[in-house]
């Protein structure tokens, strides 16, 4: 099916649609495919306050472009520990119902970022995925109370060289046996806003490294 652009404003939770490769829809399904991929995407701090966007709408496109399942909502005020609660029983719904750990991969922009680091604590399994894309910063510890030294399973990170306030996970995120980490800087010239900029000149630019390392 082709790709329709849902109108401004609509709620994800209600949905569920064929974008490119991958279907999206709001929760884990009932009858999930074993052999199928499934990846999260979590939206930041905006659309908490404002809604669904043509900038989220664009940015659970460019996962679904390389995902067979999609799972996504637009959340409201959202606590980063509390949330990644709920992930950790989505997860083990979907591994109860015999889905491999290694097609798990749970995403996430800035806040929601923050969030999928969370959940990479509280799930506590090496062989699920993790990216994030803007994820570290001060607020991690400073304002939501994620600590990131918890964090289990296999993680990519994803920063602009030009974002002020989200930037590089060396030094904060500690590799261990139980953690294999990678990180990729961009240099777009836009900081943070790369992530939600609804162009395929920039969305390439996050998009490309994400998808390589989720075939790998």
């Amino acid at each position: 099916m082709k790709y329709k652009r849902l109108l401004m404003g609509l709620l994800f939770s209600s949905f569920s649609f064929s974008g490119y490769c991958g279907d999206v829809v709001s929760d884990v399904p009932d009858e999930p495919d074993k052999s199928a991929k499934f990846t999260f995407y979590l939206h930041g701090s905006a659309e908490e306050s404002d809604g669904a966007s043509e900038k989220y709408e664009m940015a659970v496109e460019a996962v679904a472009s390389g995902s067979d399942i999609v799972i996504s909502e637009v959340r409201g005020d959202t606590d980063p520990n509390q949330y990644a609660q709920k992930l950790n029983k989505q997860v083990n719904t979907l591994l109860s119902k015999g889905v491999p750990a290694k097609n798990i991969t749970i995403s996430g922009f800035s806040k929601g970022a923050i969030i999928t680091l969370a959940a990479a604590g509280i799930i506590n399994n090496s062989d699920i995925n993790y990216a994030l894309l803007a994820g570290c910063s001060e607020d991690l510890n400073d304002k939501y109370s994620v600590n990131p030294n918890i964090a289990v399973g296999r993680m990519l990170s994803i920063y602009d060289s030009e974002d002020e306030k989200f930037g590089s996970c060396d030094g904060v995120i500690k590799v261990s046996d139980k953690l294999k980490f990678e990180e990729v800087e961009l240099d777009s010239g836009k900081g943070h806003k790369v992530f939600r900029i609804p162009k395929e000149k920039f969305i390439e630019q996050w998009r490309d490294p994400l998808l390589e390392w989720m075939d790998n």
